[in-house]
């Protein structure tokens, strides 16, 4: 096609897109349904296509030199060709400056930064360079700062591009997700900086730049807007936090050596300095010609718990500095393969562990987890092996340095914000109250008792629902299911306590969810407490975490489902371990009931797991979520889980996480927000904000830092995005004292 003629289709492209497409954004997306509702942008394209069809397309040389109608059309026609969207970045850089004043920072912080030498050459030097400037997530503050001072450093004629982090939730839904896209930005910022006394702004130049643009190559495209300035002499500074790539993050050792690439091949053209800002350790095995700065370093840590490797990065996996023990292998993970047991019954075996297989690993810290989905019959080096319905594909190593790297991130990020921050108030709070039904918990033997005294002091009841059994055997667990499912929750929400439901029964060889069991501890559960009851009533609590589920409905179970939301209790319950070679419901039940949150099963990157059923699915469509579930462990096991059982606990947990928040200031000043937050959408609108999109098809992995505990932002803010999330559903009344407190900081 003709050049002219592909500007030409382009635009008549754009034209016939409708203002009512436009909906609401975030005011730092630039899109092109705002410039046709907000701009003269429709008008522009007009006349940019009389003066397109007015040209004859076969004489370049009379039509090359033509103005532009308007000098924006340089940069907006790009930007929008396959209805791309620009960043803001200018909106990204005040909201951060605003943060940063509210927290009474001084430069002193990064002061010294300044006076190291390898950023003094690469500040004050005179050939291109790249300067790495490498951090942790206890520095975001410090990093946040430096990146701001970079940019600001930059002054006219030289032009400076820059992405930095954290964007807000909106934008980093619809872009800056991938390697290419962070090239993207960067050459649509080069775009608006031409000017039209150094640039001519031609119908020639902007048939250039969109043939660069439709060739996908955005390397290419940036290289080749960067060069339009060589006549004029004019130094570029890249400044990008690798942080925008957020679970693409593993992306982010590819950036250094990128943008040497860039530099190489502009090299005697333009002066490129690039500063590259990465608030994690990674491996430092680049090019000799990429410099590399530290940040000194002296984090805050919580009290004792468990002890966390370093993570570090290098190349497509993110594995840490070492691992305990040997590699996860086929031997010693438990796998579900969550199949029919057979077809007698809709249920799914679960195959009994003997408690001799389950001593805990020496040195073991307690920070692992398992979760339960269906049922049926597995086994692992001849060991029967509990199948709920969750243990699925094994765990490669990879796979479990993930989920380690996910639990890292929540300690240093939510539970430094949740628990540390002046405003927890956590030891006077009520904590949240889960109810866990399963296999039990272990806590019988020496071993038990010796690697599970810390989470067995947060568990309020154990109770028995199997008809002719006794409440000491949920003191029991022989599978480990049970046991691993509980001590996920505890280690995401540091503050929930549990109640440990047995509802299962023998049934041959193995162990099976019994129905009426699972109906009775529902009642039990959400039930609230009642002085006058010969039984006490109920236990009242907040969240039932259900890691198993069958092919097909049960009335009981859906009446005490419908009783237990009736009472504001949230329930989660893992989604199948099947993939597409399930029962007829790809989803089981109770996952795909209206009324709960479906959790299916990831790595600690977010990766679905390849046996987990299809993110398209028309069962639970919008209350499901993703969580880490592959390489769980338990403290009282050498085995690793994986599978959507373990991945449920988790996503349980989070929503304590957000229900404590809830209970700390400031928002515990509007108790109102307590009782929106017993309603499940208000909740799934919550989750959503702690949670990013990993795939097609919109499904949502929970990231909790996302929302609590979010670099840059303190405790009024987060509250603030909350209330905002709820009036959006309830109304402007939900949050007016937390609202008024904001007011009153802003002011």
């Amino acid at each position: 096609m003709n050049p002219l003629e592909l500007l030409r289709t382009e635009v008549e492209r754009q034209l016939r897109r409708r203002e009512s497409d436009a909906g609401r954004q975030h005011p730092a997306i630039i899109s092109i349904q705002q410039q046709l509702r907000d701009h003269d942008y429709h008008n522009q394209l007009m006349d940019l296509h009389y003066v397109i069809t007015t040209r004859d397309a076969s004489s370049p040389v009379l039509w090359k030199r033509a103005n532009l109608p308007d000098d924006d059309l340089i940069w907006q026609v790009p930007t929008f060709h396959n209805n791309g969207i620009a960043i803001n970045q200018s909106a990204i850089k005040d909201r951060i400056l605003f943060l940063r004043k509210r927290e009474t920072q001084s430069k002193s912080i990064t002061s010294y930064m300044w006076d190291k030498e390898q950023v003094q050459d690469w500040a004050y030097g005179t050939e291109s360079s790249v300067l790495l400037v490498v951090g942790t997530s206890q520095q975001r503050k410090t990093l946040d700062s430096f990146g701001i001072e970079a940019v600001n450093n930059v002054k006219p004629p030289d032009v400076v591009l820059y992405l930095l982090s954290p964007l807000p939730d909106e934008v980093a839904d619809l872009a800056t997700n991938w390697m290419g896209d962070i090239l993207r930005q960067l050459a649509i910022q080069a775009l608006q900086a031409l000017h039209p006394f150094t640039t001519p702004l031609t119908l020639g130049l902007l048939v250039q730049v969109m043939q660069l643009v439709a060739s996908g190559d955005w390397f290419e495209a940036l290289a080749g807007i960067l060069a339009l300035e060589c006549r004029v002499k004019k130094d570029f500074t890249i400044v990008v936090d690798v942080g925008v790539l957020r679970n693409n993050f593993h992306d982010a050792g590819l950036l250094p050596d990128v943008f040497l690439k860039l530099i190489r091949q502009l090299e005697a053209k333009v002066k490129l300095r690039v500063m590259i800002i990465v608030g994690r350790i990674i491996v430092l095995d680049f090019d000799p010609a990429i410099k590399t700065f530290s940040v000194d370093c002296h984090p805050k840590r919580l009290p004792p718990r468990a002890t966390h490797l370093p993570v570090r990065l290098g190349g497509p996996v993110a594995p840490f500095e070492g691992t305990a023990g040997s590699p996860a292998t086929a031997s010693n993970e438990i796998v579900d393969h969550s199949t029919v047991a057979s077809a007698s019954t809709s249920e799914r075996a679960i195959h009994t562990v003997s408690p001799n297989n389950y001593s805990a690993p020496e040195g073991s810290d307690g920070k692992s987890a398992t979760t339960l989905s269906s049922l049926t019959k597995v086994e692992a080096k001849g060991i029967n092996i509990i199948d709920l319905g969750a243990f699925q594909s094994s765990a490669t190593d990879s796979s479990a340095r993930s989920t380690e790297q996910w639990f890292n991130m929540l300690e240093t990020t939510t539970h430094e914000f949740m628990y540390r921050q002046d405003g927890s108030n956590s030891n006077s709070m009520t904590p949240i109250k889960i109810a866990v039904l399963d296999t039990g918990f272990a806590y019988t033997t020496a071993e038990d008792k010796r690697s599970l005294r810390p989470y067995y002091q947060r568990v309020k009841k154990f109770a028995n629902f199997i008809d002719g059994g006794s409440d000491s055997e949920a003191k029991t667990d022989p599978s480990g299911h049970g046991t691993t499912v509980a001590v996920q929750i505890l280690k995401v929400s540091l503050t929930a306590v549990l109640y440990i439901c047995r509802v299962v029964r023998p049934d041959g060889e193995t162990l099976v969810p019994d129905k009426t069991a699972v109906e009775r501890a529902i009642k039990k559960a959400a039930a609230k407490p009642d002085k006058d009851s010969p039984d006490g009533g109920g236990w009242g609590v907040d969240i039932i975490n259900m890691s198993f589920g069958w092919p097909y409905n049960h009335d009981g179970v859906r009446r005490a489902i419908d009783f237990a939301r009736q009472n504001g209790v949230h329930m989660f319950a893992s989604t199948s371990n099947d993939g597409l070679l399930g029962p007829p419901n790809d989803i089981l039940y109770p996952a795909r009931s209206d009324s709960v949150i479906g959790v299916d099963a990831a790595d600690g990157h977010g990766e679905h797991a390849r046996y987990a059923p299809s993110s398209s699915s028309q069962h639970s469509r919008g209350s499901r979520f993703s969580a880490p579930g592959l390489g769980i462990s338990s403290p009282n096991a050498k085995r690793t889980w994986s599978g959507s059982s373990f991945a449920c606990p988790i996503a349980a947990g989070v929503a304590a996480l957000i229900l404590e928040f809830a209970r700390q200031s400031p928002l515990n000043k509007s108790p109102d927000i307590q009782t929106y937050l017993q309603d499940i959408p208000a909740m799934l609108s919550v989750l959503r904000l702690a949670s990013s999109e990993k795939g097609p098809n919109g499904l949502k992995f929970l990231v909790p830092w996302k929302l609590i505990g979010k670099a840059g932002e303190e405790r009024l803010i987060t509250a603030w995005f909350i209330v905002d999330e709820l009036r959006k559903e309830y109304g402007l009344e939900v949050g007016a004292e937390v609202a008024r407190c904001f007011k009153t900081s802003q002011e």
